[in-house]
């Protein structure tokens, strides 16, 4: 056999072989994605959930009141505070003067 017979032959399976490696890792990423974007909804869901129920049940607290829970709830927390609302570790609080409207 005449050694560019050989050649062809090895690049052949090598091409072939990371083309399939490049396919499968293509299809392993696409359904990665998908479970993380599902993921991803499904916990903006319970979060916008449990932030009517913070909502509802924090009628008698006020902007003061709930930073303080927060800074008692975790120490080390990372907390702005502004005008109209408090952010907490990707949470914002948002109020409509001393009262709570909305938890994002």
């Amino acid at each position: 056999m005449n050694k560019w017979k050989v050649a062809f032959f090895v690049v052949l399976i090598l091409g072939l072989a990371s083309n399939g490696y490049l396919f499968y890792h293509l299809v392993d990423s696409g359904i990665s994605y998908s479970y993380l974007h599902d993921d991803y909804d499904a916990q903006s869901k319970q979060l916008n959930a449990l932030g009517e129920l913070v909502v509802a049940g924090a009628d008698e607290y006020t902007k003061a009141d709930i930073l303080h829970l927060l800074r008692q709830a975790k120490k080390d927390a990372f907390i702005v505070e502004e005008d109209d609302a408090i952010y907490f570790e990707g949470i914002r609080f948002t109020f409509d003067g001393e009262k709570l409207t909305n938890v994002e």
